[in-house]
């Protein structure tokens, strides 16, 4: 599939992510083990955006978003980062900037959802709403305010996705 066409569908697993991430988080109230369902569709959403940011460009490959040792899957979050991070792969504004501290965050949620789907034990140490938050910022930045695609095609997808990044965000309270 050429790097521009996985773009629409990416965007839709971004989508359903955010909203299994917002189902399951305004469920814990009444039921606290469903918060960790939360990673899952919060990490779920990162990946498929950024592909998105990665296949972006006209000199996109498949290659940007390939698991070196799955040529056939899309990468692991964790490289899926480094690349957006990197200047071999994208260019100011739609580099990603993100501080350590935001990393770590990212990495926690990360953990939680490895915990919950590969059956690792329970998920003992479930993200603050700060790490969600800072999965929110990078989905923002990769979807919304820099996306390194044409939004022309996907309007309508992006104002959804946009809705439910804003759900979260005021289900997160001060830190979403």
């Amino acid at each position: 599939m050429a790097p521009r066409d996985r773009i629409g569908p990416a965007l839709g697993t971004v989508l359903e992510g955010l909203k299994l991430a917002r189902r399951e988080l305004a469920g814990c109230e009444t039921d606290p083990p469903r918060e960790r369902w939360v990673a899952v569709g919060l990490i779920s959403a990162l990946q498929a955006g950024l592909a998105t940011a990665l296949s972006g460009y006209e000199s996109a490959a498949d290659a940007d978003i390939a698991d070196p040792s799955q040529p056939d899957r899309v990468g692991p979050v964790a490289l899926l980062l480094r690349r957006a991070r990197s200047a071999e792969y994208l260019n100011p504004p739609e580099r990603l900037e993100l501080s350590g501290r935001d990393m770590k965050q990212i990495e926690t949620v990360i953990g939680a959802r490895n915990a919950v789907l590969h059956g690792l034990g329970p998920a003992t140490d479930l993200p603050v709403n700060e790490a969600y938050g800072s999965i929110l910022q990078v989905l923002q930045q990769v979807c919304l305010t820099h996306p390194a695609f044409p939004v022309g095609e996907h309007g309508v997808i992006l104002v959804l996705i946009r809705d439910e990044i804003s759900a979260l965000q005021r289900l997160l309270g001060p830190f979403g």
